[in-house]
């Protein structure tokens, strides 16, 4: 391993104005040199923010439909109940009123996917 340096600040005032004058001139070069690579750095963080917007716009349409579409399957196993009830029913009255709220279950589903 290296050997560490102990920095020391300057007695004197005019030698410690000229280390703070030469570390203004240093940062200035490199102040300089940074400005093109923030130009850079600000276009592709406004980038990232536009796209990170777009995505989270995305992400609330996604979450939308995936609400509705889980109200239609829930329709279409109420649906497949109701069918499923006709088919076992022990009468032609039970049978008519199973079918009867499957044609409800239909209406309503029709109904909510035109509003």
């Amino acid at each position: 391993m290296g050997k560490r340096m102990r920095m020391t600040l300057p007695k004197k005032e005019a030698d410690l104005q000229k280390v703070v004058e030469e570390v203004a001139e240093t940062h200035h070069e490199h102040e300089h040199h940074h400005h093109h690579h923030a130009e850079g750095l600000d276009e592709l963080l406004h980038t990232i923010d536009v796209l990170m917007d777009t995505m989270n716009t995305r992400i609330s349409d996604l979450e939308e439909k995936t609400d509705k579409l889980r109200g239609e399957v829930a329709n279409l196993y109420r649906l497949f109940a109701a069918v499923v009830d006709a088919l076992a029913a022990g009468s032609e009255e039970e049978r008519k009123k199973a079918l009867e709220r499957a044609v409800e279950i239909l209406r309503s589903s029709l109904e909510h996917a035109t509003t």
